[in-house]
């Protein structure tokens, strides 16, 4: 089994936490919060997602741009394939 590190990542419509796997990075078995996590880790936030929400079983990911972070829902199947 491989390492990877963990980002905590509130779902955007009920804010129950989710836990991302990330293989960028030091893959450390580190686990971070969403806004504390490194650039290297949050690169590859996303390898299993969309994601879903164990609470209100809403489907999202993590947006990653320069300078931000947000979460948002994945609203169309379409989506599910990225």
């Amino acid at each position: 089994m491989g390492m990877f590190d963990t980002v905590r990542v509130p779902c955007p419509k009920c804010k129950a936490i989710e836990y991302f796997q990330s293989k960028g990075g030091s893959c450390d078995l580190i686990e971070y919060d969403l806004h504390d996590a490194p650039l290297d880790v949050l690169s590859n936030v996303n390898r299993h997602a969309p994601y879903t929400c164990r609470k209100c079983r809403t489907l999202f990911k993590v947006s990653v741009t320069i300078g931000s972070v947000g979460v948002f829902e994945v609203k169309d199947e379409e989506d599910n394939e990225n």
